[in-house]
C-alpha cells in the first residue's frame, strides 16, 4: 500500500468534514451519515472481532457498529471507517464484488485489505482534519499530554489522537503500539525522519530492550491501564542517531496493547515548513477524486 493512496484517503476524508460544515473539534460521523440518507444502527457483533459493516443494497446503505465497543471514541472511529468504504473511489465496486455486506475491524490494526487500510486514513482524516490537529496541537504540551488534549477536543480514541498527531506533529515525535515483546505498528512525524537513517519498525519486530518492554513485561500494566515515562534514544529504538527522547507509556485495557508516544521537545521545527512533493503531488491529485454520492 502506497503513502500516495493512504494521503489521498485521508485528503479525501478532510475534504468530506469539511464539505459537511465542519470547520471545527469534533466531527460528528453520525451526522455525516444521516445528510447522505445512510442508516447507522447499534448491533452485538455477530462475529468475533469485527467492529462493524457496511451494507450496500437496492433500499440504500446501512452502517452497523458493534456494542461491545465500550470507547465512544472508537465507535465514532468505526462508522468513519465505514464512511470510508463508501465515499472512497473504488471501495462500493470492490466490495459489491463478493456481497452486499462488508465487515471491518477498524483501527489501523490489519495490514492484509488496502480497502481496510485506506477506510482507517479516511477515518483520521473525516474526524482529525490535518489543520484543527495542528491547532489543538500548537497549544498543548509536547507529547502524551498533547495528544490527550486532541483525544478530548476531536472525541476519539487515545490511539487514532497519537497517530494522528504523529503525521501533524510540528515537533519530533514517533508512536509505536505494541503487544508484549513485540510491535504492532508505528508511525514517524515527517521531522522525527529528519533525525537521519532511521531503521523503521514493523509489524512483529521485536520491541528493543527499552522502559517500553519491560513496562509489558508485567500484563497488569498493560490491563489496568498504568502509565510511566523515562528517556531513551533514537539509536536505542531505530538504530539511530544518539539523540536524546523522551519514552512516555500507557497501557491501553482489556485489548492488551501498549501506546508509547516518543518525542524530542528540544527539537521543536515550525509547522509552517514547505510540504515535500509527495504532498504536492497529492495536492494536484486530489481535485480528481473530489466529487460526492
Amino acid at each position: 500500500m502506497s503513502k500516495f493512496r493512504l494521503t489521498l484517503a485521508r485528503r479525501r476524508g478532510e475534504q468530506i468534514a469539511f464539505q459537511h460544515g465542519f470547520d471545527r473539534f469534533p466531527v460528528n460521523p453520525f451526522s455525516i451519515a444521516e445528510n447522505e440518507d445512510i442508516l447507522v444502527e447499534a448491533k452485538e457483533p455477530g462475529v468475533e472481532g469485527v467492529s462493524g459493516c457496511i451494507v450496500f443494497n437496492d433500499d440504500g446503505v446501512g452502517i452497523i457498529y458493534a456494542t461491545d465497543i465500550r470507547s465512544e471514541g472508537f465507535r465514532r472511529f468505526t462508522v468513519a471507517h465505514e464512511l470510508g468504504h463508501y465515499f472512497l473511489d473504488g471501495h462500493p465496486e470492490e466490495i459489491l464484488k463478493t456481497a452486499p455486506v462488508h465487515f471491518s475491524r477498524a483501527g489501523f490494526t490489519q495490514g492484509d485489505s488496502s480497502i481496510e487500510v485506506e477506510a482507517d486514513h479516511f477515518a483520521s482524516g473525516l474526524l482529525m482534519p490535518s489543520r484543527l490537529v495542528r491547532e489543538s496541537l500548537y497549544t498543548a504540551s509536547v507529547g502524551l499530554s498533547g495528544i490527550r488534549c486532541l483525544a478530548q477536543d476531536a472525541e476519539c480514541s487515545l490511539t487514532a489522537s497519537a497517530i494522528r498527531a504523529a503525521e501533524c506533529a510540528p515537533y519530533p515525535m514517533a508512536v509505536i503500539v505494541s503487544r508484549g515483546e513485540h510491535v504492532a505498528y508505528g508511525f514517524l512525524s515527517e521531522s522525527f525522519k529528519k533525525f537521519g537513517r532511521l531503521r523503521f519498525l514493523r509489524k512483529g519486530d521485536p520491541l528493543p530492550e527499552t522502559a517500553t518492554r519491560t513496562f509489558n513485561r508485567s500484563p497488569a500494566n498493560v490491563r489496568d491501564r498504568r502509565e510511566t515515562c523515562g528517556e531513551t534514544t533514537a539509536e536505542r529504538w531505530f538504530a539511530g542517531p544518539q539523540v536524546a527522547l523522551d519514552e512516555e507509556i500507557v497501557g491501553l485495557g482489556r485489548y492488551g496493547f501498549t501506546l508509547t508516544v516518543l518525542t524530542a521537545e528540544n527539537l521543536t521545527e515550525d509547522l509552517g515548513e514547505e510540504e515535500d512533493e509527495e504532498q504536492k503531488l497529492v495536492e494536484s491529485w486530489t481535485p480528481k477524486f473530489a466529487y460526492g454520492r
